[in-house]
C-alpha cells in the first residue's frame, strides 16, 4: 500500500469508494435514462424520425468524451474530489434543464451540457479509486462498477415506468434532483489521499517526450477498444428500438427489460472484477468474446425469453469495463493516470457515441422498408445488424495485446 493511501483510515477509504460508486450510478443514469423514451420524445417534440431522438444521446456522448483529455489533465493537477463534485452537480442541473426544454434545439443544448460535465467523472474517479486501493485495483474498480450497473438498471426501468404515467419529462426532473443530493453528499463526506500526485506536481519526473509517447500508445489502444464500445453502445440503443418496434413492448416494459439486462452487472462487476486481479488479460479476453456471442443471440430469443438473452449479454458486457480499466491503470504511472484515461475515453467514447445515431438511422430504414413492402418487422430484419455489432466487439480483443505492449513500453 502506498504512503498516501495509508494516510486515510480503512473506513475513510471504503466510505469514499462507496460515494464514488454513487456518483458512478448517477453518471450512467443520465446517460441511459432516455433509452426507453425515444418514441415519447419523438412524439412530444414533433420529430420526423427515430434518429433525431437517438441523436440526443449521441450529442451527450460526444460532448462527454471529446473533453475527457483536458479533464484528465486537470485530474492530474488538481483535486480529483473537487472535479467529481463539480461535475456531478452541474450534470444534474443540465438534466433539470432537459426536463423543461421547450423544443428540440434546447433539448440538444442541455444534453451537450450534461455530457460536458458528465465527462468529469471517469478521468478523475478511476485514478482516485486506484489510489485509494492500490493493492487491489481490480477489486476497487469492480466494486465501484456496481454503481454503473445499478445506474444502467435503474435509469431505463425508472424512466420508462415514470414516463408511462407522467410523461418523459417527469423522470428527468426527478433524477436531476437525486443527482444534486448525491453531489452534495460526496462533497461533504468523500476523502482523497493528501499526498496525491496532482498535489505534488511529480508529473515532471516524466519528460514531455515520454509522456506524449505513452499517450500516443494509449490512443492506439483506445482505437482498438472503440470497436467494443461502438458495438456495445449500438446494441444498447438497438435493443430499445428492437423491443418497441420489433416485439411491440411499450416504454414501461422496454425500460424494465433494459434495466434487467444491466442488473446482472451488479453481480458480475465485483465478482469477475476481483477474479481478474489474478488473471487480468485472460479475464478481459473471455468477457469480450462472451459479450459478442450473446449479442448475436438477442434477436433470435422469443418474446417470452428475451429477458434471459438480455441478462446473459449484460452480465459479460458490464464486467469487461472495470477489468480493462484496471489493466490500463496498472500499465501507466499514477501521475499520468488521469490524462491516460482521458485519452482512452476521448478516442473510444467519441467514436462509440455515434453508434446511437447510426442505429436510429438503421431503425428508420428498416421501418421504411417494411412500409414499402407492406410487411411487419421481424427478428430476421434486426439480426444482421446485431451480428455486425457483435463482430466489432469480438475484434476488439486486439486491444488487450495493445495494453500488454503499453506495459512493456512503461518498463522499457
Amino acid at each position: 500500500m502506498t504512503k498516501q493511501a495509508q494516510e486515510l483510515t480503512l473506513a475513510q477509504r471504503h466510505v469514499s469508494l462507496w460515494l464514488v460508486t454513487v456518483l458512478h450510478a448517477i453518471t450512467h443514469i443520465y446517460q441511459f435514462a432516455l433509452l426507453p423514451l425515444y418514441l415519447a420524445i419523438r412524439a412530444d417534440l414533433k420529430l420526423t424520425g427515430d434518429w433525431q431522438a437517438t441523436m440526443l444521446v449521441t450529442v451527450q456522448g460526444v460532448a462527454y468524451y471529446i473533453v475527457s483529455l483536458p479533464v484528465g489533465i486537470l485530474a492530474d493537477k488538481m483535486s480529483r474530489k473537487k472535479l467529481l463534485a463539480i461535475g456531478a452537480f452541474m450534470n444534474a442541473l443540465a438534466m433539470l434543464g432537459l426536463a423543461y426544454a421547450p423544443n428540440y434545439g434546447w433539448a440538444i443544448a442541455w444534453m451537450a451540457v450534461a455530457g460536458l460535465f458528465g465527462s468529469f467523472f471517469h478521468p478523475a474517479a478511476t485514478p482516485l479509486m486506484v489510489a485509494l486501493f492500490p493493492e487491489r485495483p481490480g477489486w476497487a474498480l469492480g466494486r465501484a462498477a456496481i454503481g454503473a450497473a445499478f445506474g444502467f438498471f435503474i435509469a431505463p426501468f425508472y424512466a420508462g415506468w415514470r414516463a408511462q404515467a407522467a410523461g418523459w419529462r417527469q423522470p428527468c426532473l426527478e433524477l436531476a434532483i437525486a443527482g444534486v443530493v448525491a453531489a452534495v453528499l460526496f462533497q461533504l463526506f468523500a476523502r482523497e489521499p493528501h499526498d496525491a500526485p496532482h498535489a505534488t506536481g511529480r508529473a515532471t519526473e516524466h519528460s514531455t517526450r515520454n509522456q506524449w509517447k505513452m499517450l500516443l500508445a494509449v490512443a492506439l489502444v483506445a482505437v482498438a477498444f472503440s470497436l467494443r464500445d461502438f458495438g456495445a453502445s449500438g446494441i444498447t440503443t438497438f435493443n430499445s428500438l428492437f423491443l418497441q418496434r420489433g416485439l411491440g413492448f411499450d416504454a414501461k416494459a422496454t425500460g424494465a427489460m433494459l434495466g434487467l439486462m444491466f442488473l446482472t452487472g451488479m453481480l458480475s462487476n465485483p465478482l469477475l472484477g476481483a477474479l481478474s486481479d489474478k488473471r487480468r488479460f485472460l479475464a478481459c479476453t473471455v468477457t469480450i468474446l462472451c459479450t459478442a456471442a450473446f449479442a448475436v443471440l438477442i434477436p433470435w430469443a422469443s418474446r417470452g425469453w428475451i429477458w434471459l438473452a438480455l441478462c446473459l449479454y449484460g452480465f459479460f458486457t458490464l464486467a469487461n469495463y472495470p477489468m480493462t480499466e484496471a489493466a490500463l491503470m496498472e500499465s501507466v504511472p499514477d501521475v499520468l493516470r488521469g490524462r491516460t484515461f482521458g485519452v482512452f475515453i476521448t478516442v473510444g467514447g467519441t467514436i462509440s457515441s455515434f453508434a446511437h445515431w447510426a442505429m436510429g438511422r438503421v431503425a428508420d430504414s428498416l421501418q421504411q422498408h417494411a412500409a414499402e413492402t407492406n410487411t411487419a418487422l421481424v427478428a430476421g430484419d434486426f439480426a444482421p445488424w446485431y451480428a455486425l455489432l457483435a463482430a466489432l466487439i469480438a475484434v476488439s480483443v486486439i486491444g488487450i495485446r495493445g495494453i500488454r505492449w503499453l506495459r512493456k513500453l512503461q518498463t522499457a
